[in-house]
């Protein structure tokens, strides 16, 4: 049964009416995943003659106090009205209270492990070891600093990247980032004052190499890296990328790279590679000495090995080879004679 419909307008709460977006004026902006969702909000939107498109934090939180609803369900409205807003080039503003507030960071998985040491310990320069370490330290970026979980670092694309100075046409939000701000998924990457350590520096230099292997190729690369320098303390940050923003054509932000630098364009890195990774990563933070490879022991600590010598070797004299070659004609001349009495007793006399 029905209920008789009020002339005053209302928030649409019935599945039946939010089970497709084809009455929101903005259309489908969410993602055929979340239509549902996103017409429930523009309904409210629009009944109480708010802006849906880009939003405001008033109509965020009115629209949770007014259409309540189970953890889980306020979780899929907050990302469907999140999406549109990415969608539309929009930075969407929460609320510091409420469902659509930011969740909190998440502390390290490691423990006693300082994201700026890990990110410090990585490698930035030499092959394959520069890049590997770069998107090691960019993995203690998302996962550490960011807070995100493994399949969702995995699953990261170009567009969930933003820079303060990107030209998105009717960006909101602009103004909350500093001039060399990045948002990394919706959240702020910190800076450190040294730039060894800064996960901003971090993000730039595993940009600006994936832009060069991706889209210049291995040997462009190899060469950029084996020329590149270890950043030190007093050198200045680099918080954009130098250059044409090549990364951004990448299908993945993580992609899957063997030992040698092959790249694996559209199969991303897979959840184990990520711990182990991280594990590695880890590990050059206690061990500074320790690196992907063994290194070759000091010249103090090696154990001294007796020199090799040569074998004693004598030329034979030409008797002697002589000799050896009618010793070598006996036993050829041998081995004829029975092969010919074999076929004579096969065959008969001729």
């Amino acid at each position: 049964m029905t209920p008789a419909r009020d002339e005053t307008p209302a928030p649409a709460t019935s599945p039946t009416a939010t089970s497709s977006a084809a009455g929101c004026p903005l259309g489908n902006m969410a993602g055929p995943g979340y239509a549902r969702e996103w017409a429930l909000f523009c309904d409210y939107a629009a009944a109480t003659g708010q802006p849906a498109l880009p939003t405001t934090v008033a109509t965020l939180a009115g629209f949770f106090t007014a259409v309540p609803a189970r953890p889980a369900t306020l979780g899929r409205r907050v990302r469907a009205i999140a999406a549109a807003h990415r969608h539309a080039g929009h930075l969407l503003l929460r609320p510091d209270t409420g469902p659509a507030a930011p969740p909190a960071s998440r502390p390290a998985r490691a423990a006693g492990a300082d994201p700026g040491e890990m990110i410090g310990a990585c490698a930035t320069r030499g092959w394959p070891y520069g890049l590997h370490g770069r998107r090691d330290a960019f993995l203690v970026v998302t996962t550490h600093v960011v807070g995100l979980p493994h399949d969702r670092t995995r699953a990261l694309v170009p567009p969930d990247v933003r820079f303060a100075a990107d030209p998105v046409p009717g960006a909101l939000g602009a103004d909350t980032l500093a001039s060399d701000g990045v948002l990394l998924a919706d959240w702020l990457v910190p800076v450190d004052t040294d730039p060894r350590r800064c996960p901003v520096c971090a993000v730039v230099r595993w940009l600006d190499i994936l832009g060069t292997l991706d889209g210049l190729g291995r040997g462009s690369a190899r060469m950029h890296l084996t020329a590149a320098h270890a950043p030190t303390n007093a050198d200045p940050h680099h918080h954009t990328v130098p250059g044409p923003p090549r990364w951004r054509a990448a299908a993945t932000l993580l992609p899957a790279i063997d030992r040698h630098g092959w790249l694996d364009d559209y199969r991303p890195i897979t959840t184990r590679t990520i711990r182990t990774r991280l594990a590695l990563t880890t590990d050059r933070t206690t061990h500074p000495a320790r690196h992907d490879t063994p290194a070759p022991p000091a010249a103090q600590n090696q154990v001294p090995h007796p020199p090799r010598t040569a074998p004693e070797t004598r030329t034979p004299s030409l008797d002697e080879v002589l000799g050896l070659l009618d010793g070598v004609a006996d036993d050829a001349d041998a081995l004829n004679d029975r092969i010919t009495a074999l076929l004579n007793d096969h065959l008969g006399p001729p």
